[in-house]
């Protein structure tokens, strides 16, 4: 028999592989620590090995205790972690038992079903299902309207659901009774019944012995609160807790920390810098201030290098979230063998695509995804990506610009009023006809129940008689509005075939009251700007029309919906671009990422005309720079088409310097001659403090623009 070739050796990992400020973490000896880690840092690699060098010093991994943020963190943590101790044990046959891994949920539902072993708290049934929640909020909601006299309907609508749904889990973020995050809601009209809809839910889940998801840290915490002495039965059993994610934690999860940890060494890691989910309770306070209060003798750790991208992205990131004053001192550099990060600016859908063409030529096998501030901004490039045949990827598919009611609407219209001409008869036994004209009776709200809507769709669907008696039978008002309704489909008939796409759209919009409607009915503000921001998108898109009739531009529209719901039906490829907002953007990195939408009012995100708070300014400048910081290799930044002014974050970036001054430092050193010339920048401290921080030689003379 041939000979076997010997299997390969496992490299032996030591501390001399990683670097300075790596090793700092990993070797940590007295007190509290706190790791301010910033994008790319290889903190993942640095706590796995903190866990060893625990275990290697004798720690019992029962002493020992990781929280991760969530499930997907979870697993690849203990994934690296096994593979280590794998790699321990075949080099020098030492075999590490593991500490536990958890995350905060997994942590509180221990933590509750410990307490109802113990009889302080009531045992109920988790119910994690989407659908499950939905159904008792639904029955919450409608309990609490019939105990009102009020009509349900606008309430169950479904941004109007997840509006209440997203209170909900505002207040299981904290240890404050509900009607105190009511008060500082600053809630609409459509959101007055938040508070004792909460309630009313409460008491169902309590009569119904059930509870969700946000409940696993709630429900204890809050009883915590209440009954401090249980602290003396849960603490004492942990020598060391390390947690994860630390910027992203809210209340009860700061609670549940020191509710574990008692006389435990605790080390949180984090980047303040990407603390953007305030919606969730998260603040920067925590990492700032909170740790330090709560735990005294906090020992600070960097983690400043990242190994993601290059120089000029680095210093990108560096000028423009420097202008954040709730942050600690502290800058982002690229690892000296670094490969450069190329950067680039312009504006609109087509020229981010061209961008992206352009790349995948180069490198067909890379990753490419496009960021957005909210789903409204994407509707340019969605409908560019379908113009030019290219398949895309969305993270759910109410995502897709086809979904969205607004849009539905608008272009049911236009089919309805296009089919509705003299000598043209719809046939509304098509699921199609009967799927518009249940949106003319939706868009914008005639603030019909849904079983009058169905009404009048069999109405519809059975005659013109049936449906005058399905009309006959609603209250007066709704009659009214209703006969309204398909007055101004006949009218819209009559211009269709006149109207341009563009005219089309706002004459609806003007008949319908559309716009204001949208205004009142929302159940959020933000929900309100996402729907009116939708609507412009689509008249711009109307207004780039090269051709003016309705009809070919409706069939244009149905051809590139059709091809794109086919795309979003098969599973994402490697090389298949995704679309993603920056908010489920965290923890991931892509090859190429472009961010569409810079302009002010888009991104920064204001709502009208208000003004930006500076807690406000900063949250979306920290957005901004998770959103820049997923790109390796290529980051293309880009404007709407909108009339607004570019978004302040492009200016603050400099990408022009930041580009200027990383070539520069991969540069051969400069001559005696060049270091006496002034180089103009926007940021010369930043800029030399970064040179002396990578460089071994001397800067070159940098100068402020005047």
């Amino acid at each position: 028999m041939p000979e076997q070739p010997l299997p390969e050796q496992p490299e032996r990992l030591t501390l001399a592989q990683f670097t300075l400020e790596q090793q700092a973490v990993i070797t940590h000896q007295q007190g509290h620590a706190r790791v301010r880690a910033v994008a790319g840092s290889g903190k993942t690699t640095t706590l796995v090995e903190r866990v060893i060098y625990l275990l290697r010093q004798g720690t019992p991994a029962q002493r020992l205790l990781v929280v991760m943020y969530n499930k997907a963190a979870r697993e690849d943590f203990v994934s690296k972690l096994q593979h280590r101790a794998s790699q321990i044990q075949a080099t020098e046959g030492l075999q590490l038992a593991l500490p536990d891994v958890r995350t905060f949920h997994s942590l509180g539902h221990r933590l509750t079903q410990t307490f109802c072993r113990w009889g302080a708290l009531e045992p109920r049934k988790l119910q994690q299902e989407e659908w499950m929640v939905d159904r008792l909020t639904r029955q919450a909601l409608t309990l609490l309207a019939a105990e009102q006299g009020q009509e349900v309907q606008a309430w169950l609508e479904e941004d109007a659901l997840d509006a209440f749904k997203d209170f909900c889990t505002l207040v299981k973020s904290g240890l404050s009774d509900a009607d105190l995050v009511f008060e500082a809601l600053d809630a609409t009209a459509t959101q007055s019944h938040f508070l004792q809809a909460f309630e009313q839910l409460e008491a169902l889940l309590k009569e119904q012995r059930l509870m969700f998801f946000d409940d696993l840290l709630w429900r204890p915490l809050k009883l915590l609160a209440k009954q401090p002495e249980l602290l003396t039965r849960l603490q004492g059993f942990l020598d060391y807790l390390i947690v994860d994610e630390y910027q992203d934690i809210n209340e009860v999860q700061q609670a549940l920390i020191k509710a574990l940890a008692g006389d435990a060494q605790v080390m949180v890691v984090g980047d303040l810098d990407q603390c953007i989910y305030e919606w969730r309770g998260a603040r920067p306070e925590y990492m700032l201030r909170r740790f330090q209060q709560d735990f005294k003798q906090v020992q600070d750790y960097p983690l400043t290098h990242t190994f993601r991208f290059g120089h000029s992205l680095a210093l990108a990131a560096n000028q423009v979230i420097r202008y954040n004053t709730e942050r600690p001192e502290q800058i982002t550099l690229a690892v000296e063998k670094a490969s450069p990060t190329y950067l680039s600016q312009g504006q609109g859908s087509a020229w981010l695509l061209e961008q992206l063409a352009t790349w995948q030529a180069k490198a067909p096998e890379g990753k490419a995804a496009i960021l957005v501030r909210s789903w409204s901004q994407s509707l340019d490039v969605q409908l560019e990506l379908l113009k030019n045949h290219q398949p895309f990827q969305l993270a759910r598919q109410e995502h897709f610009i086809f979904n969205r009611p607004q849009i539905r609407g608008l272009l049911a219209y236009a089919r309805l009023a296009i089919h509705s001409q003299a000598g043209i008869k719809i046939n509304y036994q098509h699921p199609d006809a009967q799927q518009d004209f249940y949106q003319l009776l939706s868009f914008p709200t005639l603030y019909l129940t849904e079983p009058e809507r169905q009404g009048l769709l069999q109405g519809r669907i059975l005659s013109e008689p049936a449906l005058i008696a399905a009309i006959d039978n609603l209250p007066k008002g709704k009659r009214h509005r209703v006969n309204q309704r398909l007055e101004l489909l006949e009218n819209l008939a009559k211009h269709a075939k006149k109207l341009k796409p563009a005219d089309f759209i706002q004459l609806t919009l003007r008949e319908t009251d559309a716009l204001e409607k949208i205004r009142k009915a929302s159940p959020s503000k933000e929900s309100g700007n996402e729907a009116l921001r939708l609507i412009e998108g689509l008249k711009r898109y109307a207004e780039k029309s090269t051709t003016s009739d309705l009809g070919e531009w409706v069939n244009a529209l149905e051809l590139a919906r059709q091809e794109g719901a086919a795309s979003q039906t098969t599973d994402a490829t490697a090389e298949q671009l995704v679309i993603l907002t920056v908010h489920s953007a965290k923890g991931l990195e892509w090859d190429w990422v472009g961010v569409y939408g810079l302009n002010e009012g888009d991104f920064p995100y204001t709502s009208g005309f208000s003004r930006l708070s500076p807690a406000e300014e900063e949250a979306e400048r920290r957005l901004f720079y998770v959103a820049i910081t997923r790109a390796k290799h290529w980051l293309v930044l880009a404007q709407s088409e909108n009339s607004n002014h570019p978004s302040r974050f492009l200016e603050e970036a400099a990408l022009a310097d930041a580009s200027k001054f990383a070539e520069l430092i991969h540069q051969p050193p400069l001559q005696p001659k060049q270091t006496k010339v002034s180089i103009k920048v926007h940021n010369p401290k930043l800029l030399t403090q970064y040179w002396q921080a990578v460089s071994p030689l001397p800067p070159p003379k940098l100068v402020a623009y005047d």
